[in-house]
């Protein structure tokens, strides 16, 4: 064949004979397809008419697990905590009109904490589309203020390009995708390859050498310094320590990022918030330079006004966000944080007056908090059974916190464990979180123990979730912490005066539920009761439940 020359440009192009390559695919096996590609291990879904050819290719196959849901906002729950506990993608499914639309609660969970989710959605058929047909909405519509990027796939031949798009995009950007297919579709052929996941997607974003030194020199000149750690320091945790002690600074984790620094540390001054610690708000007010590693969340009551914020992250967008800003740098913590831990200079500055005042005051807040956790009484008080979760589940588990007054007393008392993992519906807050949580990291994570936290008025919104554990076999722990109200809406009720309708439960039995469901019941009322059956609960072989009759005790601190 003779080289193409400048002659030539009149001609065709010179892959204008080409033909695409046929896949030999059908739409519903390139799916999957591309999906193995991009090693998913799970689909979590409901079933419905406009998703049934892909759920008869998921039943052909066993790379891929299905895992059949109750209800979609469960099913795109379980994804949003997939991501966040491996990082890598993770799919839900749901059927047209109603079934998409029941997804968007979980789907707004994992878009709001920048979890990398595909959705997958049956549609109408093609000819229908727009039509007053049963089921028939326009998704991209819907879910425009939750998708980073909603798709219809109008033509079998696009599917390639556009499960692409979804990937790359949802990854590298943490946002949730989505894919409506016509069910019409799914038996057409696709002309396409499958593209497999490449390396330069996880490439390290590498700061540059001026900065770091900047921010170096910014530490070393630092009297007062304190570190604020989010989950994104989780693959350099061990360097956030060697930094910390060098610089004599006091370090506050969000919650998430609880196991990540040891929180028996004479410099841990706990978490930021009305979840978390006097003692945090007390360093914060008397720092004169505050470092964000990895996280993005700051309560708007508590930034202080006197400090400089260096925020350090590889999200560029996030840096700066409900903060004051002195300087931000974008890059990869673990390639800035070795770095920053291994400079010497950052110890040449006398901080002892500094190390002496941290340890005092997280001194006298872990005294506090040790005086609350040994509270007693029937019903029993939410510190005391935050604290024996604490002493009874392994260094290993992962727990997830629902949302609620329970999720404050947590952050309060629970003292994490390095190896450790805590999910939780950060910046969305939705009720019903925990348990689907629980069953996804369970599934990820056979080995390794699961726990579940919530409340009695979270807990229902996903409870039929439980029949899910148990047909998947699941030896997950689900602890109810039942006061017999929307305790922390009652309790912010109460101090600005208001009538406390709506707030009062009259919870089912929660117990009887769970053996209902093909799983083991407890009940406990008082502190020898609930040690007694939260140790049968984790040595079992099925999934329990946990119903601890709670105190309503108010969280300090709260207002309306």
């Amino acid at each position: 064949m003779s080289p193409v020359t400048i002659a030539d440009a009149a001609a065709p192009p010179v892959l204008a004979d080409k033909n695409q390559p046929t896949s030999g695919l059908f739409v519903s096996q390139f799916v999957l397809e591309q999906l193995k590609a991009w090693k998913v291990e799970w689909i979590y879904g409901v079933i419905g008419d406009a998703n049934l050819s892909l759920l008869d290719e998921l039943g052909k196959q066993n790379a891929i697990r299905y895992v059949a849901c109750r209800h979609e906002t469960a099913a795109a729950l379980m994804a949003s905590a997939e991501a966040k506990l491996t990082g890598k993608t993770a799919v839900c499914l749901a059927t047209s009109g109603p079934g998409v639309t029941n997804m968007l609660n979980g789907l707004a969970d994992a878009a709001m904490d920048r979890a990398p989710v595909l959705a997958l959605s049956g549609q109408v058929e093609t000819a229908k589309i727009g039509t007053r047909t049963k089921q028939y909405v326009d998704q991209q519509k819907l879910n425009a203020a939750i998708a980073g990027k909603s798709e219809l796939v109008t033509h079998a031949d696009a599917l390639p390009e556009l499960m692409e798009q979804a990937l790359v995009r949802g990854l590298l950007q943490g946002q949730v995708t989505h894919l409506s297919i016509p069910k019409d579709l799914y038996p057409v052929k696709v002309k396409g390859e499958i593209k497999p996941y490449a390396a330069h997607l996880h490439q390290p974003l590498a700061a540059p050498d001026n900065e770091i030194a900047e921010l170096a020199a910014l530490l070393a000149s630092a009297e007062r310094p304190v570190l604020y750690i989010g989950r994104g320091v989780k693959q350099t945790a061990e360097d956030v320590l060697r930094l910390a002690e060098k610089l004599s600074a006091a370090v506050i984790t969000t919650l998430p990022a609880r196991p990540l620094f040891p929180n028996d540390h004479e410099c841990y001054a706990g978490g930021l918030g009305q979840a978390g610690s006097e003692a945090s708000s007390v360093l914060l007010s008397e720092s004169d330079l505050i470092v964000m590693l990895g996280a993005t969340w700051w309560p708007d009551d508590y930034v202080p006004a006197q400090a400089r914020i260096v925020q350090v992250d590889w999200n560029r967008e996030a840096i700066g966000l409900g903060h004051p800003l002195h300087k931000g740098v974008v890059g990869d913590l673990g390639q800035i944080v070795p770095k920053l831990a291994a400079a010497e200079h950052l110890s040449a500055k006398d901080r002892g007056a500094w190390r002496t005042r941290v340890r005092e005051v997280c001194t006298g807040w872990k005294r506090q908090i040790e005086a609350e956790a040994r509270a007693d009484g029937t019903p029993i008080p939410p510190q005391r059974v935050m604290k024996t979760i604490a002493d009874h589940v392994s260094d290993q588990a992962i727990v997830a916190v629902d949302t609620g007054d329970h999720t404050l007393w947590f952050n309060r008392i629970f003292q994490a464990k390095a190896g450790q993992d805590i999910l939780i519906s950060g910046r969305w807050r939705t009720l019903g979180f925990a348990l689907p949580a629980a069953i996804a990291a369970k599934l990820c994570y056979p080995e390794r123990q699961v726990i579940a936290v919530a409340g009695d008025g979270g807990v229902v919104q996903t409870l039929m979730e439980f029949q899910t554990a148990a047909e998947q076999r699941l030896p997950i722990v689900l602890v109810v912490l039942n006061n017999g109200a929307y305790a922390m809406e009652q309790d912010r009720m109460n101090v600005a005066g208001m009538n406390l309708i709506g707030s009062a439960l009259r919870p089912p039995d929660f117990a009887a539920i769970a053996e209902a469901c093909g799983g083991s019941g407890y009940r406990a009322s008082s502190a020898d009761e609930l040690e007694q059956s939260l140790r049968q609960a984790l040595t079992g072989s099925e999934p329990a439940l946990l119903d601890v009759r709670t105190a309503a005790t108010p969280v300090p601190h709260t207002k309306i």
